[in-house]
């Protein structure tokens, strides 16, 4: 792994020199890439998305395993699942964001040319991602409970294992807020490539330890978990990550940037860290939130049908799980996008930093429309793979799977542009726009066309579908705007 880092870092440090393009000014007005712009974006972006699709998968491997489980118990495994997910999520992911602000305030460090004030930013965000990830594990634990119970609303079975399930992932949020102040710190230099590594090592682990844990193995005394299982192995893969990511920021070329060597508390950093991490937390929590009642609603239709069939909540997930092949690539490009704009800021070009944006929603949307080309003509085929034991599941999904398909190409272009609005610094916008969308369109629509109205699955996906589609749409008006540009971090 040692000679692959040295390679790459080489390569990248000669290859991916972002602000060494003129500050003209974008063109909005064309289907044409700027293949010079893209290609920077896309040397960052591709390993940003190997690694996300990679972690994706930890968390795709719990649904797809359970999914071989007897029919009944995989059916309420994958909508236990779908419940404690958006749970786990609005813990985790509040003190995640700390990632937000870590990456922003790196790009600016980084490209004015001051490695060791870079490496204090890590240092200083570690610091608060320890203290902040020790008590959201353990306000998760405590939390998740109460919260399942008020949510679980399709089965009795189905609170059950989304407490047990998302009470041990709880464990795991330290490990994952850490993680996310040394994936910052990379995507912010531009090492992104760093994290793949991490993710992949995270992935294979999670996988084998899947199937020891899910399904028992008693050659080596381990008990059959099922979806606690799936939970524990998690949990144990995600510090597996962590400890890769620590190894190699004391490593190599990192070692220039002093991470470790003056251990400065820097109060000034900090307070920045913390004031960029409240409203992109803020945001995670409405987004998952709102998936939370989301699920609630599906689960209320699940109920109205009779019996104790988890069918629609079940399907739901698959179609998240489905649908998150493509948002993870949008991130994933946001994410490299953010780097571009907060380097691009950092060096004084504005302009340069609007047009990294423009140009990677653009290749966003062309991504989409070939993705969606595919899931809309084989919907059942594809949701079969995440539920071969049930074939009502993949039934009851297949509508709804074309219904988010046509909303595809706006969904990537809100997740991209919002992502480099955050490497900006401007979070304080994209909290409050996800709070609107999420409060204003998605949960009250969602509740009207589903359970309300009795549209069923097919009015809970079509809310889903708007929600996204402003977003983007909202996402593009704020990035037009020139506003962002003037932020100071």
């Amino acid at each position: 792994m040692g000679f692959a880092l040295g390679y790459w870092s080489s390569a990248l440090a000669s290859e991916a020199d972002l602000t060494a393009l003129p500050d003209d000014a974008p063109k909005l007005l064309t289907l044409r890439l700027e293949m010079t712009i893209v290609k920077r974006v896309f040397r960052l972006g591709a390993w940003v998305i190997l690694a996300m699709l990679t972690q994706f998968f930890v968390n795709y491997f719990d649904t797809l395993m359970v999914g071989r489980l007897e029919p009944e118990l995989a059916t309420a495994s994958q909508a236990a699942l779908g419940l404690g997910m958006p749970v786990f999520w609005a813990v985790g992911g509040f003190f995640a964001a700390i990632g937000a602000g870590t990456q922003a305030i790196t790009g600016r460090r980084f490209a004015e040319g001051k490695p060791v004030e870079t490496g204090q930013v890590l240092f200083n965000s570690l610091c608060v991602g320890l203290l902040a990830g020790a008590f959201g594990g353990i306000f998760g634990w405590f939390a998740t409970p109460i919260a399942v119970e008020a949510l679980a609303s399709a089965s009795p079975l189905q609170a059950a294992l989304g407490a047990e399930y998302t009470q041990i992932r709880m464990i795991g949020v330290l490990g994952m807020v850490v993680t996310f102040s040394y994936k910052a710190f990379f995507d912010g230099i531009g090492r992104t490539y760093v994290h793949l590594w991490a993710a992949l090592a995270m992935n294979v682990f999670n996988i084998g330890l899947n199937y020891l844990f899910i399904f028992g193995f008693d050659p080596l005394g381990i008990p059959r978990m099922e979806l606690a299982g799936a939970g524990y192995a998690s949990v144990i893969s995600t510090y597996l990550g962590l400890a890769i990511m620590a190894y190699v920021s004391a490593s190599g070329d990192f070692k220039r940037f002093e991470i470790y060597r003056h251990r400065k508390v820097d109060t000034v950093v900090m307070r920045n860290i913390i004031r960029l991490l409240v409203p992109s937390g803020t945001a995670t929590v409405i987004l998952m939130a709102g998936f939370a009642l989301f699920m609630y609603f599906v689960g209320q239709i699940d109920a109205a049908s009779g019996g104790t069939a988890n069918t629609y909540t079940a399907a739901t997930k698959a179609i998240m799980d489905t649908s998150a092949l493509c948002f993870m690539p949008a991130i994933a490009f946001g994410t490299a996008t953010a780097t571009c704009v907060s380097q691009s800021l950092g060096a004084g070009k504005p302009n340069l930093a609007a047009r990294y944006g423009w140009e990677s929603a653009r290749l966003g949307i062309y991504a989409m429309l070939v993705i969606g080309a595919v899931f809309m003509v084989i919907p059942e085929q594809i949701i079969s793979v995440l539920a071969p034991n049930d074939p009502a599941v993949p039934k009851a999904a297949a509508a709804s799977m074309r219904m988010v398909t046509l909303a595809l190409p706006l969904m990537s272009v809100g997740l991209i542009l919002a992502q480099a609005l955050y490497g900006a610094g401007a979070n304080v916008f994209v909290a409050v726009a996800e709070g609107i969308l999420h409060f204003g369109v998605l949960v009250p629509l969602t509740w009207l066309l589903g359970p309300k109205l009795g549209f069923g699955m097919e009015g809970v996906w079509f809310s889903a579908s708007l929600y996204v589609s402003l977003l983007g749409v909202v996402m593009a008006f704020k990035f037009a705007s020139k506003g962002w540009r003037e932020i100071k971090l």
